[in-house]
């Protein structure tokens, strides 16, 4: 009973009464202690200006202070203050109340004796660090005509004022306290007749939730409470038939769902698994055993944005390929309705078939492979040359310098379908293991210099600069002389084509302990991040038309690849666009015992 609503509203009402109170009690005090403050000043202030009119004539007749001591004794016994200073102008003590001849002489710099020696009259308010009272300062000014005369010092004790403070204090919360324990009592009287026909309701709703749908309620009243019991039986009746109705159709539904051959998962509007068949446990690699995990839900999630495609309220669904395992699974989200839901909330979840695709997608993907690799690389070459000949049949052949032009795009044409014919071999090759290798123990630097000058003789006219470091010893590998010509050709090629006009290529060789390590670079256009992982992919180039334009085929990296693969080395490319082109070719020393050999 008192963790429920009973003790809640018993609480409420007895902090509201609490609050008041206090507020009322605060402000009253307040009010009071700035009441009383005025009127100890008002009083302290006339005291203090009669006084000062006695002093007058004292002061302005040089008075040696005796006079002024008795009129000061006087009037400190019959006006009741604590103490009264008599200044001069300088704001030295005359005359004293209570410290008599010890303060006699003494300069008095306090801030509001300062102000009234200006002219101004002054009060503060202060704790006295001794005794700790509170204690009323007033100054006030003693002038004849504009000559100022003196200042009358009054210090007032404002403690008696803040005991009668506190016994009101007193008073107010003696009264709250009174007033609270009445306020819980009624509270508790009032809540419990409140409270004990909800947790009557809540009995029942419970034995509801457990299937016992026969439950009522007996209503006593015709007030709220009353009404809300009518309710709860017209509920719980309308509730049993529902649930018989749903029975029978969820019984019917997941007839269907268990022998669909298609996958079926619904998921709902915040990510998670609501159902799945078992042709979708199949094609998904799920267990049949037990419950599916959420996986499947993160799985299908995670390539579609279900709360955007809620918002859309898009019927016509969405597809997307899912890998599970070596399987490619079809797809198609469609959004399930809850007909009586708010307006924003209608769409409570999507339900994914899925279907297997595997084959097909296969297929297909075969096909445009090669039809695309095709079209690219051979529909250029051939409209070409198609054109030129139509061109000189049609005339051209007798215009000599038209002519010669002609046949030698032709030529560059043909020569570059001959080179895919031969990278296409060559690769076909590799892939059946049919080439013929001849590895043998042979110096590497050689080799470097051998095709570095063959291709600074080649581009001598295109003002690129071409860098060949080499250590002072020679280099020895295992290797076949011809195929790894053929892969610096192609990577220092690259370079060269890919490279500006005055760009700067540095081939490096280094020698390790079991390895030679070939490093490439330029300071070119560089290759994008999301390409670096494809360019050793056959046909793929990063700049299609900008490769065919200097005559790739768009096979130089595979085919470098597979010879590199086949030494027993690896080549690996670092780029930044923009920013140069880093290709490292590691060789393995298979033979390095045989590096002191005679004529190293």
């Amino acid at each position: 009973m008192f963790k429920g609503m009973q003790l809640k509203i018993v609480l409420v009402y007895s902090l509201l009464i609490l609050f008041a109170m206090q507020l009322f009690a605060v402000l009253l005090t307040q009010s009071l202690e700035r009441y009383y403050l005025k009127t100890y000043t008002d009083s302290l202030e006339s005291q203090g200006l009669l006084l000062a009119n006695f002093l007058e004539r004292y002061l302005v007749a040089g008075d040696d202070g005796s006079s002024i001591d008795s009129l000061v004794r006087e009037y400190s016994r019959y006006a009741g203050t604590t103490e009264i200073m008599v200044l001069d102008a300088f704001g030295r003590v005359i005359s004293s109340s209570r410290q008599g001849e010890a303060l006699r002489g003494q300069r008095i710099v306090q801030d509001e004796t300062i102000r009234a020696l200006t002219g101004t009259r002054s009060e503060e308010m202060r704790l006295d660090p001794e005794t700790r009272e509170r204690l009323k300062y007033l100054a006030l000014p003693v002038r004849s005509g504009g000559r100022m005369l003196g200042v009358v010092y009054l210090i007032g004790s404002l403690e008696p004022i803040y005991e009668t403070l506190r016994e009101i204090q007193y008073i107010f919360l003696t009264g709250a306290l009174v007033v609270l324990a009445v306020t819980i009592l009624l509270g508790f009287a009032l809540a419990n007749t409140i409270s004990r026909p909800i947790r009557e309701i809540t009995s029942k709703a419970e034995k509801i939730a457990l299937g016992d749908y026969r439950q009522r309620i007996a209503v006593h009243s015709k007030d709220e409470i009353g009404h809300l019991g009518e309710m709860f039986n017209y509920l719980s009746c309308q509730l049993e038939e529902t649930l018989r109705e749903i029975s029978a159709e969820k019984g019917k539904m997941e007839a269907i769902l268990n022998n669909m051959t298609d996958g079926i998962v619904a998921i709902s509007r915040e990510g998670q698994l609501l159902h799945v068949n078992p042709a979708a446990k199949r094609l998904l690699g799920v267990s049949g055993e037990g419950e599916p995990g959420q996986e499947v839900a993160d799985l299908l999630t995670g390539k579609v944005d279900i709360a955007a495609l809620l918002e859309s309220g898009d019927h016509r669904g969405r597809e997307i390929v899912v890998e599970a395992g070596k399987s490619l699974i079809q797809a198609h989200f469609v959004p399930f309705l809850t007909p009586d839901a708010p307006e924003g909330t209608r769409f409570s979840g999507v339900l994914a078939v899925l279907h297997d695709v595997t084959r097909e997608r296969q297929m297909i993907r075969l096909q445009q492979e090669f039809v695309a690799n095709v079209s690219h690389e051979l529909r250029t070459p051939l409209t070409t040359l198609k054109s030129y000949t139509e061109a000189l049949l049609d005339g051209a052949l007798r215009q000599p310098e038209v002519a010669y032009s002609f046949l030698g795009t032709m030529e560059k044409e043909t020569e570059r379908m001959v080179r895919l014919v031969k990278d296409l071999l060559v690769l076909s090759q590799l892939d059946f293991r049919q080439v013929s290798w001849r590895r043998e123990r042979q110096r590497l630097d050689q080799l470097l210099e051998e095709v570095v000058g063959e291709l600074k003789v080649k581009y001598h006219d295109e003002g690129k600069k071409m860098e060949l470091l080499l250590p002072p010893r020679r280099v020895f590998a295992v290797f076949d002389r011809d195929k790894l010509k053929q892969v610096l050709l192609n990577i220092i090629h690259n370079a060269y084509k890919y490279t500006g006009r005055d760009g700067l290529i540095r081939v490096l060789l280094e020698k390790n302990r079991d390895a030679v390590v070939i490093r490439v670079t330029d300071n070119g256009m560089g290759i994008p991040r999301e390409d670096l992982n494809r360019v050793f992919e056959r046909f793929y180039r990063v700049d299609k038309a900008r490769s065919r334009d200097f005559g790739g085929t768009g096979l130089g990296l595979s085919i470098a690849r597979e010879i590199v693969e086949a030494h027993g080395g690896t080549i690996v490319i670092y780029s930044e666009p923009e920013q140069g082109t880093e290709v490292v070719v590691t060789l393995p020393d298979q033979d390095s015992r045989k590096e002191g050999a005679p004529g190293e």
